[in-house]
């Protein structure tokens, strides 16, 4: 066994067979992954990885199954999905995965892709570890739910995590008597009801910190500038999907500064903070078009062409609402199991809070911020009572 002090955790006991993992060459490039994309550029704090997460969620997976009626073997399972369920994430975290989905229709939770291939996969076969099995616990598809569930061990570890690294309050709630007072009803996570409230207290954390950090504008600038790139390059047949499987931040960054024209230019002004600014920032409920009718593409061509603008410089940005798979955790009350929103009036006002909390936003270079913001708004049909307050 091994000890590694934890920001969040503190110390972490360490198999000999969680090190064999840790160790591969597949594990360690989450090293180079940020936990949180461009974060740091709002929040400078915010430079921690995916690497470290993984430990954390191994960690509040490894304390839950300590309380689960199964064998050591089937703990072991657990503990090494938990340990591996990023491991296919991609240069930047989500801010390359809509690339990838749209391209391949995978994303990070499709690990067969990195676990079938390569080191580790030989150490997870001398381990005697089912690879199957693994996938399954973490797509969510097995009779387990403790790392891929309503509240799992991943959402614990991360709303502390982030809150932690970029300062902001929001991700405090007591994990501790949320991980103790969770049963296990056939391999399920319930939550007690006598602790409702850490449980309404982590809503309302992932509520914040998704408005405050997440879908901050500056953030949401960077990720669609970055996404923007990537799709060139992948037009130009200079870069293929699947391999950013295999980069790490600093590969796809170097791959991008060495890129010729539009590439080269936006990786430089995100390096540099030279981000495109907001033509159009509003609140998707004061839009008078149906968003699940725009493609994003088609408008941002569209909307350049009226402006007199570039294509390459006009993002829409039209964010998707998360799919709060938490506000159906399960909930013991009086012996009866109870959805978290049917017993929680809180928790179904959070639910109305975030669809109400999600902007559609038009990015482009400062010069070009006026023309494309009036066509934009005319575009999206923008509530005309709002109109005033843009500029």
């Amino acid at each position: 066994m091994k000890l590694i002090q934890d920001t969040i955790h503190g110390l972490l006991k360490i198999d000999d067979w969680m090190i064999k993992i840790i160790d591969t060459p597949e594990f360690q490039r989450l090293r180079r992954i940020s936990q949180i994309g461009f974060a740091n550029l709002v929040f400078p704090g915010a430079n921690h990885t995916r690497f470290e997460h993984s430990l954390g969620v191994m960690e509040v997976a490894r304390r839950l199954v300590e309380r689960m009626e199964i064998d050591e073997d089937e703990k072991m399972e657990i503990v090494a999905s938990a340990l591996l369920h990023d491991v296919a994430h991609l240069p930047f975290s989500h801010c390359s995965e809509s690339v990838v989905e749209r391209h391949l229709g995978l994303n990070h939770e499709n690990v067969e892709v990195v676990l079938k291939r390569g080191e580790i996969r030989e150490v997870l076969r001398d381990l005697g570890l089912n690879v199957s099995r693994i996938i399954a616990h973490i797509k969510g598809l097995s009779d387990c739910n403790v790392v891929k569930g309503d509240i799992d061990a991943d959402r614990i570890d991360y709303l502390m995590r982030d809150s932690h690294y970029t300062g902001v309050a929001h991700g405090v709630f007591d994990a501790q008597r949320l991980i103790n007072k969770i049963v296990f009803v056939d391999k399920k996570m319930i939550i007690d009801a006598v602790c409702l409230r850490s449980a309404e207290s982590l809503l309302i954390s992932r509520f914040l910190m998704y408005t405050t950090v997440y879908y901050h504008h500056v953030c949401r600038i960077a990720r669609k500038m970055f996404e923007k790139a990537l799709e060139f390059c992948i037009e130009d047949g200079n870069l293929k999907p699947k391999d950013l499987f295999y980069m790490d931040d600093p590969t796809i960054v170097n791959f991008l500064r060495a890129s010729d024209g539009y590439p080269k230019e936006v990786v430089e002004r995100i390096l540099n903070r030279r981000l495109f600014k907001r033509a159009l920032y509003v609140e998707i409920r004061r839009v008078g078009v149906n968003l699940n009718r725009i493609d994003p593409n088609t408008a941002e061509r569209e909307i350049a062409e009226r402006a007199g603008v570039d294509e390459e410089y006009v993002i829409v940005d039209i964010p998707k609402l998360a799919n709060g798979e938490e506000f159906k955790a399960l909930v013991l009350v009086n012996g009866v199991i109870k959805k978290l929103d049917e017993v929680s009036t809180l928790v179904r006002a959070l639910r109305d809070a975030e669809k109400n909390s999600l902007m559609l936003g038009v990015y482009t270079p400062k010069e070009f911020v006026e023309r494309v913001g009036k066509v934009a708004q005319e575009y999206f049909a923008v509530d005309k009572t709002y109109q005033s307050k843009l500029f």
